[in-house]
Formats: C-alpha cells, sequence, structure tokens
C-alpha cells in the first residue's frame, strides 16, 4: 500500500469534492449556519439545526481554510452559532429551528465540545478575540461538569 498516494488521493477528495459540496449547498444564506442533513445531491431533507453538526462546519472550513470564501462561510456559522445556538450563558442548545429558535434545550456534552472547537478554531483563523472567548467559556463550563452526572434528559422547548 503506497501510504503517500492514499493520502494524496483523500486530501484531492476533501478539497476537491467534499468541501465544496458543503460549501455550495449546507449555508443557508437567509437566516445563517448550515443545513446538515443533505442527500447526496445536495437536497435539504430537515431544516432543523444540531449544535454539534454547525461547530463541526465551522470548524471544519476554519480549520483548512485556504480560500477566503472558506473562511467567510466558518464566520457566518459561527456569527450564526453566537447568536442563536446557546441560552446566553454558553449553555448550548443541542437542537434549533432553521430560524435559530431552540427545539431542544442545552442538555449534553456534545454541543459545547463542537462549540469549543469550532470557537477556538474560528479564532485562530480570523485572530478575534471575542471567538477565543466564547470557546474559553465554553471550554470552563465542560471542564466544571467533568464530576457531574447528566441532571436531564432532553427536552423539547
Amino acid at each position: 500500500m503506497d501510504l503517500k498516494k492514499l493520502a494524496n488521493q483523500y486530501k484531492d477528495e476533501l478539497l476537491n469534492n467534499v468541501l465544496p459540496f458543503w460549501l455550495e449547498h449546507s449555508q443557508d444564506h437567509e437566516f445563517g449556519g448550515y443545513f446538515t442533513c443533505l442527500d447526496r445531491e445536495g437536497n435539504v431533507f430537515d431544516t432543523d439545526k444540531f449544535i454539534w453538526l454547525q461547530g463541526r462546519e465551522v470548524w471544519l472550513f476554519s480549520m483548512l481554510y485556504k480560500k477566503q470564501e472558506w473562511l467567510d462561510c466558518a464566520i457566518q456559522g459561527g456569527e450564526f452559532l453566537k447568536k442563536y445556538g446557546h441560552d446566553g450563558n454558553y449553555h448550548w442548545y443541542f437542537s434549533l429551528d432553521r430560524a435559530g429558535n431552540p427545539l431542544v434545550e442545552p442538555y449534553n456534552i456534545f454541543s459545547y465540545t463542537f462549540a469549543t472547537m469550532a470557537f477556538g478554531q474560528l479564532s485562530l483563523a480570523t485572530g478575534n478575540q471575542e471567538y477565543a472567548d466564547i470557546a474559553k467559556k465554553t471550554f470552563d463550563i465542560i471542564l466544571s461538569k467533568v464530576n457531574g452526572t447528566k441532571s436531564i434528559r432532553a427536552h423539547v422547548i
């Protein structure tokens, strides 16, 4: 197995197929954030926005950006998360409707973790201290939960 050839194949697939697909089909240009429930053709089949998936996409585009449009995509997703993704105290909802209204209240670590990763990487990509502060505040909340237990099950708002 030629590992260098395989690495080049994966890099090519990511940069020339995966990222362009998500850039073209996932951005919600009307409300912000991303559509993440897409079929193979890029058609949206569910407009709910799950915070952990929003965070993953912000992280992906801010981590890999080589083109301004990739960074712009990351920023628009980060701004959507900053505005709607939490309760005002960085307790991250599980999911939102398309417009950013909470659907499921904060209840698990996944939303917090991916928000931390997203805003940390977005801060590195942009130099924006506000994004770094959001990442740190969220990470501090994660650390405060280390010895705790899950308080409640998901509750639809």
